[in-house]
């Protein structure tokens, strides 16, 4: 409490008569022209803690908040102009603390209008105030809150929309009363959800949930939605109370996401199914091979055995794709012309294509080659082709085109701004696609077309594809229009190599050999069919049925091999294991791995074991052969006794 510093001057009889109100429950003060209390009442003094006499002669000027001394001082000024009366608040310091005190003041003047002093009525305000302030801040904090605000009445009428609903809709309130917009309904997957909504609301529970809702530019945003009644003293729901929070751009993350993770998982069981796949091709082309070679005058079950050669190749090439799809295919970067490769392409098919089916280039001159796999990029052509084809049944364009594209105009794919990539877009005048379609079509399996004519798994390359070569993949496709595909590969001129792939070994002519050869595989056809095969040119062949077993016959040193024949995917002990088993002793047989899929672990394993040679199933025969006789000869264990065919 502020010391009030009283002169004590005398009351001016004038007022004697002016204190009538002295039992009043009101706060009353009356002052001198120059600011000198006269007199208080008694609710004045219980207030401010000090006796009423005590007060005569001294000032208020000591009990407002400093904050708003300067203010009270201010307006104090206007009580000497008509119509000599103010009302205002301040914060004054009472016996209970800080208060906000409303007073209402008027001049008391004479005859000829001079102030002689000031009549002051005061109640405390205080509740009032905070009341204000609160409404102020909890109005503020709707108006300026992160999620869509809404109150409704139980029956779902709006009455208040925030700042923030209206930016994300577009709807002002006025809006929604004019086009009677049933923000309640709206969102709502069907009739049934939106009673079961009104249900929970109606027996007093929140109700929340994941809605679809409409926007007034047009396009619909993904929101999740709380509704909670609000009572009254009685406990009657009065309101509704909708907080809306915008989870587009979340859900848009979280379908990548899942899409993410279902092609990974596609992924990994392509790759984990790939050996088993590609034993059985191994096993359905090699015997195959053998047979044909034994059957020189029968005609037809040469005619049969080629068609079942010919499935098997079909197969393989299955598989390749599947491999492509999973990412587990490794890129053997060299010199592309894409350009050419194109014009060789629409040679091919413009042969093969229906006749109604035009094709149109159009090629952006500055860039000669670039660095990328020339299988996988025939391959991303060959499908992406054979789709605009069969999106156009009735004819129509299909359009390649070139271009140099800077990452900093590709920022919305995630593309490095710092670099440059070289565009391929393949566009079609077909029937197009829906939304829902577009965002599933790199999907593996998924397709539109029935099972004669599809097998959902050519976009699905063409996504593996491109991500091998750390690429970019755009679609934009409409209804009756047509569809484009836009692949953009990173421009990177230290991944251009010259030259090109490796010859495809074919059946054919293959050396003889008289080294001793160990087996080691768990496939029982397959270790007839090598063996059948290797003795047939003369070989030596024992057979270890696992890793185990192999390693307790080379490590026992009571047998010697010229050469290994080691599969990597066994029980018990993988060829891997074996080899390092090997590596430990000072001298070891050269190693000609197979397997049906290495991974990316398996392929860093090997570069530190350093095989003698590495061959993929499934395998034809003449070139697991060579391969063999090359390890062979590297060893210096063997030597040819002539070429003879199978």
């Amino acid at each position: 409490m502020s010391v009030i510093q009283s002169s004590a001057p005398p009351s001016h009889p004038a007022f004697t008569s002016l204190i009538p109100w002295a039992d009043s429950l009101e706060l009353a003060v009356v002052r001198n022209s120059k600011g000198a209390i006269l007199e208080v009442n008694r609710a004045f003094a219980r207030k401010f803690g000090r006796p009423a006499p005590d007060w005569t002669g001294g000032s208020l000027s000591g009990l407002v908040h400093p904050e708003d001394v300067l203010a009270w001082h201010a307006e104090e000024q206007r009580l000497s102009r008509p119509p000599h009366h103010i009302s205002r608040e301040h914060r004054w310091e009472t016996a209970q603390g800080w208060r906000w005190i409303g007073w209402e003041e008027t001049a008391l003047r004479n005859e000829l209008g001079e102030v002689l002093a000031v009549r002051a009525i005061g109640r405390d305000v205080t509740k009032h105030r905070l009341a204000e302030e609160h409404s102020r801040k909890l109005a503020q904090a709707l108006e300026q809150a992160p999620v869509s605000v809404i109150i409704m009445t139980p029956a779902g009428t709006p009455q208040y929309v925030n700042s923030q609903f209206t930016e994300v809709t577009g709807f002002t309130l006025e809006d929604i009363f004019e086009q009677e917009i049933p923000l309640l309904r709206d969102g709502h997957a069907s009739e049934a959800d939106y009673r079961r909504c009104c249900a929970i609301l109606a027996t007093g529970r929140k109700w929340t949930g994941e809605l679809r809702t409409r926007r007034r530019a047009g396009g619909d945003a993904w929101e999740f939605v709380q509704i909670s009644p609000i009572r009254n003293q009685l406990e009657e729901i009065i309101y509704l109370l909708c907080l809306r929070e915008d989870i587009s751009e979340r859900k848009e993350l979280a379908e990548q996401l899942r899409q993410v993770q279902k092609m990974e998982s596609l992924g990994t069981m392509a790759g984990g199914i790939a050996h088993d796949f590609n034993n059985i091709i191994s096993i359905v082309r090699g015997f195959t091979e053998l047979a044909l070679a034994r059957t020189q005058t029968d005609a037809n079950v040469e005619r049969y055995l080629r068609a079942v050669h010919d499935a098997a190749g079909r197969a393989a090439a299955l598989v390749s794709q599947i491999m492509v799809f999973s990412r587990s295919s490794e890129v053997r970067y060299s010199r592309v012309h894409i350009d050419r490769l194109v014009e060789e392409f629409i040679g091919f098919f413009s042969e093969t294509f229906p006749r109604n089916i035009v094709f149109k280039t159009e090629f952006e001159a500055g860039v000669d080659a670039i660095g990328a796999d020339p299988d996988q990029i025939r391959q991303l052509f060959v499908n992406l082709c054979v789709n605009a084809r069969d999106a156009m049944p009735d004819g129509g364009e299909i359009k390649i085109s070139t271009g140099r594209e800077s990452g900093a105009h590709l920022t919305a794919l995630k593309a490095d701004p710092d670099r440059d990539y070289f565009r391929i877009s393949v566009c079609d005048t077909g029937i197009g696609m829906a939304p829902a379609v577009c965002k599933r079509i790199f999907e593996p399996f998924f397709t539109t077309k029935d099972d004669a004519k599809g097998t959902g798994l050519g976009l699905a390359v063409v996504y593996g594809i491109v991500t091998n070569h750390h690429g970019l993949l755009d679609v934009r496709s409409e209804e009756g229009v047509g569809t484009t595909f836009d692949i953009f590969l990173p421009l990177n001129p230290s991944a251009v190599e010259s030259g090109a792939g490796g010859d495809v070994p074919v059946l054919a002519d293959v050396p003889k050999g008289t080294a001793k050869i160990l087996l080691v595989e768990d496939e029982t056809a397959i270790q007839e069919l090598l063996s059948i095969a290797l003795r047939k040119l003369g070989y030596s062949v024992e057979i270890a049925v696992d890793g185990q077993d192999a390693a307790e016959r080379l490590l026992s040193g009571q047998e010697t091999f010229d050469a290994i024949i080691l599969d990597l995917n066994m029980p018990r002990l993988g060829g891997i294991e074996v080899m390092r088993l090997l590596a430990s002793r000072a001298s070891h047989p050269p190693i000609l791995v197979m397997s049906g899929h290495l991974s990316l672990e398996v392929k860093q394993e090997l570069e530190i074991l350093a095989p003698s040679g590495v061959i993929a199933k499934p395998f034809e025969l003449a070139n697991m052969s060579r391969q063999l006789r090359r390890v062979l000869d590297d060893a210096g264990q063997a030597s040819a006794d002539g070429d003879t065919a199978f």
